[in-house]
Order: structure tokens, then sequence, then C-alpha cells
């Protein structure tokens, strides 16, 4: 019995000893709490009460380093609020069921963290600093927030340890919550003062761009508020805003007359000279009134607009400049297109000779290649011509009541043996809606037609070309269809760049200068419309263009055209032209066409002969560029002699411009050089018919 007796009082004794232990153990971690309690208040900064939580901590928990993670909400990954490790600042985690546990209040102690779902994407950094952890997580008002404790020793917390952190739950609570918000308030301030600066800023930009003062006068004009006494280099020094214009009275009468309509004006332009330079100070204003609705004056501010005057009068140089460019490279590419088409005459009109002249098979193909090339030269250089004059604004269209049908059939018909030989369909489906006549440029329709279809047929080896006309609100609508090589996606948005080819390989296989569909599209914006395509690569092509409708000038019974008939009359012909192989292809040419021809070197000569015998003349082609008197001067005093020969001009200048200043000086057609065969035979023809009419 006694031994039993001491075996009981020891054992009493023993558990006694644990409690005091214990007892001792809750005394020193709640003073350690109300220290770290203590420590939190006194903190000036998040980082602090962090600090001062960790300091806490260690008094009890071996560990290495420690991160702080929240969310606002369940959804959310948490991201680190605080960390002792700097690089992780901006590290997010994705939460799974460890975390979801810790999240609801388990403490938990990981042995091997990279085996959990949440360490297994996390960079092998922080892999090597933490080899062990211990995790728990609280429940705050913003959200959810936890505390990771990580070790570089594998198994390195206890069970002793999760006690102490179940333990420190309310500090660690408090903590994050003090960390949390302050670090919302921090944000907030940082965001507040960010604006305020902005705000800031803002204003001092707003004040040194509204104007260079401001000034504010009663209802006898005299200054009671000014920002600034100088202003331009200009020194106010008056007390009353008129006397500040003394010597520039119009301005000064403009300035009253604005004050006396009581209404806000703006605007107001000052020229003033300074140290020998023109300064511009423009004048804003409004009146202003007390409550009862009592004028008291006016506000306003003054702002020197001279830089802008300055750059506005650079401007205008530099347009005239542009202009006057623009107006020299046209002037130069008329020259050098009238110095082409000149010896570009000779050349067709003798390859026009030989063709009737008996050569061989063989050399009537080899005569026929180069009357193709020549035709092509002539082709780019009224195309290069086209696109000057539109780009430099000289262009004008001549509109004239047309039949768009016919002239749309009518380059079809000169398009379809090229369509023949490459055994492409060729059709065109014009709607009878279609208004028989309208008021259009025909020659640039005819372009247009020309370069769309041509292309189609150009770029189509297989299958078919369609053109379909129809009327569409008041737009008359050309789609241009074909089975060709198609047109890549890329190169869509620069297709009607000028001497743009969708691919180069295209140039070298199939030729051209690319500028046919940058004229077309310049050409119909003239017309007040629109061009657009759709295409697919090796599919084929639809070029779409929608012209406004506008109606004939006249009735329908007054646009009938009559072709003049051929006739057998012989013409006596005076030919003014300065170029003896001109002379000689036109002679020639006329000959050919049994006409008499007789020839003068410029326009003196040309007078001379038409005042010896102007009866025995039917018809003078008269060249335009002449040495020692030029075809318009000629012309001029030809008709003050009242001679009326029918005078054709002759010439390489071949714009629709250029044909008005010939009618202007007394000229009765026109004939562009190279002279082509039909286009003579239709001037031949006419006044052969007006001189058997006689």
């Amino acid at each position: 019995m006694i031994g039993f007796d001491s075996e009981k009082l020891q054992e009493t004794l023993l558990d006694l000893q644990r409690s005091q232990e214990r007892e001792n153990q809750l005394r020193i971690e709640n003073a350690a709490i109300l220290e770290g309690v203590s420590a939190m208040a006194g903190a000036n900064n998040k980082r602090q009460v962090f600090n001062s939580l960790l300091a806490v901590l260690r008094k009890f928990i071996a560990f290495d380093n420690a991160i702080v993670l929240t969310r606002d909400d369940e959804a959310s990954d948490l991201h680190v609020l605080m960390s002792t490790v700097t690089n992780l600042d901006f590290d997010h985690w994705q939460v799974s069921n460890t975390f979801n546990r810790c999240i609801n209040g388990e403490c938990i102690a990981l042995y091997s963290p990279k085996d959990v779902d949440e360490f297994k994407n996390k960079s092998p950094e922080l892999l090597m600093i933490c080899n062990s952890s211990l995790i728990t997580g609280v429940k705050i008002s913003s959200g959810d927030a936890m505390i990771i404790l990580m070790s570089t020793e594998k198994g390195h917390f206890t069970s002793s340890c999760r006690r102490v952190l179940n333990r420190f739950r309310p500090l660690l609570e408090r903590a994050i919550i003090d960390i949390d918000y302050r670090e919302r308030l921090q944000s907030l301030v940082t965001a507040r003062t960010q604006e305020l600066t902005h705000s800031q800023q803002r204003f001092k930009d707003f004040a040194r761009t509204v104007g260079d003062w401001f000034w504010e006068i009663d209802t006898d004009h005299n200054f009671s508020y000014i920002s600034a006494s100088h202003i331009a280099n200009h020194l106010i020094d008056k007390d009353n805003i008129m006397d500040i214009f003394d010597g520039h009275d119009d301005f000064k009468q403009q300035f009253r007359e604005q004050l006396q309509k009581n209404q806000s004006f703006e605007d107001l332009e000052w020229q003033l000279v300074i140290d020998g330079k023109d300064q511009w100070l423009s004048f804003s204003g409004t009146p202003y009134y007390n409550k009862r609705g009592l004028l008291l004056g006016y506000r306003g501010t003054a702002k020197n607009i001279s830089i802008r005057k300055k750059r506005l009068f650079d401007l205008q140089q530099a347009r005239q400049q542009a202009e006057s460019a623009n107006k020299a490279k046209s002037q130069f590419i008329a020259m050098m297109s009238h110095e082409i088409r000149t010896p570009l005459n000779a050349v067709l009109g003798l390859m026009d000779l030989l063709s009737s002249s008996g050569l061989e098979d063989e050399q009537q193909q080899w005569l026929g290649q180069m009357e193709q090339s020549a035709n092509l030269l002539l082709t780019i250089i009224n195309d290069i011509l086209d696109l000057s004059r539109i780009e430099s604004g000289s262009f004008e269209l001549f509109n004239s009541n047309i039949n768009l049908s016919d002239s749309i059939t009518l380059v079809k018909n000169q398009l379809q043996p090229e369509a023949n030989k490459k055994d492409i369909l060729l059709e065109c489906d014009i709607d009878e809606s279609i208004p028989e006549y309208i008021y259009a440029d025909k020659n640039r329709i005819i372009q247009i037609m020309f370069n769309l279809i041509g292309n189609a047929i150009k770029f189509t080896n297989v299958g078919s070309v369609k053109i379909s006309v129809t009327k569409v609100d008041n737009d008359i609508e050309v789609s241009v269809f074909d089975t060709g090589i198609g047109i890549a996606d890329d190169a869509l948005n620069s297709l009607f760049n000028p001497f743009h080819q969708a691919d180069g390989s295209i140039t070298r296989k199939y030729g051209g200068t690319g500028l046919g569909l940058t004229i077309s599209q310049l050409l119909i914006k003239k017309m007040k419309g629109s061009i657009s395509i759709k295409s697919e690569l090796g599919v084929g092509s639809c070029f779409t263009i929608r012209i406004p409708i506008q109606p004939a000038m006249f009735k329908k019974e007054q646009l009938i055209e009559t072709k003049p008939t051929k006739s057998t009359q012989s013409l006596n012909i005076l030919l003014a032209e300065d170029s003896l192989t001109n002379q000689l292809v036109a002679k020639l040419m006329l000959e050919r066409r049994g006409h008499k021809v007789t020839i003068t070197n410029h326009g003196e000569e040309a007078i001379s002969k038409l005042l010896q015998c102007h009866n025995l003349f039917d018809l003078v082609l008269m060249d335009i560029s002449m040495p020692v008197l030029d075809g318009l001067e000629a012309t001029k005093h030809i008709r003050q002699l009242n001679i009326d020969t029918p005078i054709v001009a002759l010439t390489a200048n071949a714009m629709q411009s250029d044909q008005f200043l010939y009618q202007q000086v007394g000229m009765n057609g026109f004939l562009a050089k190279p002279i082509r065969p039909e286009e003579l035979d239709q001037i031949l023809i006419k006044y052969q018919n007006q001189l058997m009419t006689q």
C-alpha cells in the first residue's frame, strides 16, 4: 500500500509540473502575443507589421523565409501580399485542396512541398529554399489569407510547431488584416496622389496653352486684372486696353466694335512689328455680369500666334512651290511626250506604208510585231501623261451625251480578237434598265473599260470573261468577272498604287506598267464613282465600278450620229511640218489616198502660201510645235486675214484641253501624232464630203 501511494504521489507531482510548464508556456506565448500586438500598433508601415509578426513567431518556430498570400474572392488565385523573398513579390499561387484546407482553419506541415499541387508549378529557385513548410490560413473581411513558413531542411516542422502556429492565429489574423489594410490604404493614397499630380500637370498645361496672358477690364476699358506685363516681347504698361493699340487704328476700331456688341468673341488677330519682326496676337473675350445682370466688363485671353502664322505662311509657300513643281513636272512630261510622239509618228507611219508594199509573210509578221511594240510604247506614254495630269489637279472631264451601251460594246468588240486568240469566252450582258443616253466623258469611259476588260483577258488563260452592266438605285454598276489567275489577299490593298503589280513575276510574264488600274481609279473618283474588287487566288476576280447617272442634256433624236461615208474626192492639202521625216510620212500617207500635198516647213511659210493662193487649198494640216512661227500663232494670223480654209491641228500635244485651245484660235479639227490611219481617214472623209456639197 505504501508503495502504491508513493507511485500515485509521483504521478500527481509530475502532472502538476507539466501543468505548471504549460501555464508558464502559455504565459510566455501570451506575453509574446501582447508584445507583437504592441509592436504592430506602433508600426509605421506594412513591412514593420510583417517583421513584428515574424519576430514573434521566430521565438517559438524556427524558419528561414515566410510569405503572406491573399485573395479578394474564392474564384481568384492567391497573390503575394508580403514576403521575405523579394523576387517572389509578384508571384501568383493557384488554390487546390491543400490551400483550401488551410484557408478553412487547418494548420498543415508539408514534408515534401514539391509533391503538392500548389507547389508543382513553382520555380526551381523557390523549391530550393522550401524543402519543408508550415501553412495555415485565416478569413479576413476582404477575403482569404494564408501564411507559409519555409525551411531549407526536410521534415523541419513538427507537431509542436503546428500547435504554436494555431495558438498564434489571433495574432496572425490581426497582423494580416493590418498589412492588408495598410496595403489598400497605400494603394489608395498612391492612386489619389497620382490623380492629383496629373490634375495639377493638366491644369499647368491648360494654363500654358490657353493663352499667353489673361486680362480683365471694366466698362471703361481700364484693366482690373492682367496676368503679365509682357506678351510677345511687347510691354503692356497702359491702364486702358485701348491705349495699347495706339498706332493701329483699324484694329482698335475692330476691338471696340466687338466690345460694344456685348457678346463673346474669339481669335481677333492683331499684327505688330517688334524689333523688325512681325508679331501676331490673338484676342478672345467674353462679357461678365453681377448677380443682377449688370455688365461689369470683359474677361479674356491674348495669345501669341506668331509661330502659328509663320507656320501657315511656310505651308502656303510650300504649297506654291509644290504646285510649281507639279506644273513643271507636267510641262516636262508633256514635252517628253511630244518629243517621243514625233519620231514615233514616223515609225508607225512608215510601218503602215511598209505593210502594203508587198512584203513576204515572214516580213509581215516582223512588221506586225514592230507595230505592236510601237503601239505599246504609245500606250505607256499616254498612261504616264494621264497620271501626271490627274495627280497635278490639271485634269478635267469633258462630258457629252453618250450611248453607254454602244461604248461598252465597242470595247468588247475591239478586244474580242484577243479573247479568241486565247480561246476565252467573252460575253457582255447589258440590262434593259440602263438609260440609252447619259451625260459623261465617252473617251474616259472607254479607257476605263479597256483597262478592266483588257486586264481580265490578259490574266485569264482558261474559261471566260463576262461584263455585266446593271442599274442600282441611281448608279450604273459595271462588273467584269474573269476566271483568271486571281489576286492574293495581301496584294489587294496595294493593287491601285502606281507602277504596282500584285506580284513581280506578273510583270515579267504578262508585261504592263501597272498604271492602268491607278488611272482607272482616279478617273472613277473624278466621276464621283467607286471601284471595288473581289478576288480569290487561282479562281478569278471581279472588278466592280459604280458611277452616278447624269441624264443626257438633249432629246434622243438630237443624239443620233451620222457616220461619214467614204468619198473618192481628191483634196489639195497644205502640210505645215518642220520634221523632214514626218513630212515624208504624211506626204506618202496622203498621196496613197489620192490627195495632192504641198509642204511648208513652218508657220510663216504656210501663211505665205495661203496668201498667194489660199483658194487652191481644201485643207491645212498644221503642226503645233514649229520653229520661226508655231501652229497656234500661224492659225491666229490666218484667221485675222479672213482666210477660212479648214485647219486641222497635227500635233503630239494630245490632251483634250489642248484641243479646246486649238478651237479657240480658229482651228477646225485635231489629229494626234502618231497619225493612225483610221483617224486620218475620218478627217479626210469629213472634208471630202464638205467639198462635194459645195
